[in-house]
């Protein structure tokens, strides 16, 4: 047995699934001959008969459907080694089911997409956007960029920085109802805070602890709603620093007062870490989202 090779191996199943030798080669652009030889081969290692030979064909045995079935878990294998170690990364391929917050996704990650297919033209991406943590245990998603350590077992995690945060407003807004000048002038001012499932968060208990008993002019979850009012000039309201980068309107309130910030981590399921797609998307994110790692 220690001298069979692969090839022995994949003759074989092909003559199981086309239930013929000429069937066989001609799916292995091969001749009935060189299967017929590599299937004898395979036998005499084994030590085991694997086909019965009649006239309709080749009808695999008891200990030849053992075989084949095993074989089919070893194809698989050396498939799955083969695709890991692909030297060019146009030719990682497959599908990665990616869970990212939705602001970092529309406002950091999308644009950068032309040059994530540019390298990887055959990787396609699922984009799970939520603010809710998806499950990488239960397979939610393969990938998952998260704003807090996460704390799963059986989970590789990656640091990827801290996301600052800041207070900002639009010229219109400071045109029209001008720009406090402390933290106490949030107070007569208009704020758009945080919904009901993200009011808890730090920065906006934050904001409003220092607005006090100020009425909020909105309140939404949705993040991307939070950052086009607050460019429309609406209200003042707390962002992440990055987005300055998409958003040149966004005009910093109080600058210089340190916010609560976040954590910013990229995980994925311990047993996908050999596979090459995921690789390549973790290391496209690594390297190309740049948080404060001061």
């Amino acid at each position: 047995m220690n001298n069979t090779d692969w090839d022995c191996f994949r003759y074989f199943i092909a003559a199981a699934e086309c239930g013929s030798l000429t069937g066989a080669a001609k799916q292995l652009s091969s001749n009935q001959p060189t299967v017929g030889r590599q299937i004898d081969a395979l036998e005499h290692a084994l030590g085991v008969k694997l086909f019965q030979r009649s006239v309709k064909g080749l009808i695999l045995t008891e200990e030849g459907s053992f075989v084949f079935e095993q074989s089919q878990l070893l194809q698989s294998v050396v498939e799955k080694i083969e695709r890991n170690h692909q030297g060019n990364d146009k030719d990682i391929r497959g599908t990665v089911r990616l869970a990212l917050p939705e602001g970092i996704c529309m406002e950091v990650f999308a644009p950068l997409l032309p040059s994530f297919y540019s390298a990887h033209p055959k990787i396609n991406l699922i984009l799970n956007v939520s603010s809710n943590a998806s499950n990488l245990t239960r397979g939610e998603a393969d990938i998952a960029v998260r704003l807090f350590r996460p704390q799963e077992s059986n989970i590789v995690t990656k640091y990827l920085g801290c996301m600052t945060m800041g207070l900002f407003a639009s010229a219109s807004y400071i045109k029209n109802y001008g720009c406090p000048l402390t933290t106490s002038d949030l107070k007569h001012h208009r704020i758009i805070t945080y919904g009901d499932q993200l009011s808890t968060l730090a920065e906006n208990q934050w904001l409003v602890e220092q607005a006090g008993s100020t009425l909020s002019i909105l309140s939404s979850d949705n993040t991307i709603a939070r950052l086009k009012a607050t460019v429309a000039g609406v209200g003042i309201s707390v962002q992440p620093q990055l987005f300055r980068r998409m958003n040149p309107q966004l005009m910093p309130v109080l600058e210089g007062t340190q916010l609560p910030d976040h954590e910013v981590w990229i995980a994925y399921h311990k047993d996908l870490r050999h596979l090459a797609r995921i690789r390549a998307v973790v290391d496209f994110i690594s390297k190309n989202i740049v948080f404060n790692t001061t």
